[in-house]
């Protein structure tokens, strides 16, 4: 007979903790796989090209962090109460935000990149690390 593990589960917010560390530092990550990859790997793009895509990618970056601090703003604050109970009903929402803003930030990475442009590749790494930090999970469940 198997016996069940008595080891007690983490709790959601721990769990919020543990996805947004994940999400914060594979952005990171991604940033220094960039900035190495720029200096191994000579892209050559052309111009009229990139005069189009540049502003693609910035329209993009903001988009996304728009998108991401409004859904923030729909994550209902927590008054009082249990935390956990308050995770259970926001984690879902919270995951959404940092993806939104995860998701914008590689986007513009990406395209900086390809064109070989580092200003683009170190803003769109400063931009989702910030959205990021303003909906951290301390932050997002001390609001009242």
């Amino acid at each position: 007979m198997s016996q069940r593990s008595t080891a007690p589960s983490p709790g959601r917010a721990t769990i919020a903790r543990i996805i947004h560390a994940t999400i914060l530092m594979g952005l990171v990550v991604a940033f220094g796989v960039f900035i190495f990859l720029q200096g191994q790997l000579a892209t050559e793009f052309p111009v009229e090209i990139a005069r189009i895509i540049r502003p693609i990618a910035y329209v993009v970056l903001i988009a996304s962090g728009v998108a991401s601090l409004a859904f923030r703003g729909r994550i209902p604050p927590r008054r009082g109460g249990v935390v956990e109970d308050w995770w259970a009903v926001s984690l879902p929402r919270a995951v959404l935000v940092w993806a939104i803003a995860e998701g914008g930030s590689l986007a513009a990475m990406v395209l900086g990149w390809i064109m070989g442009d580092t200003t683009l590749l170190t803003l769109a790494a400063a931009a989702g690390l910030a959205v990021l930090f303003v909906s951290r999970p301390g932050r997002l469940q001390s609001e009242i």
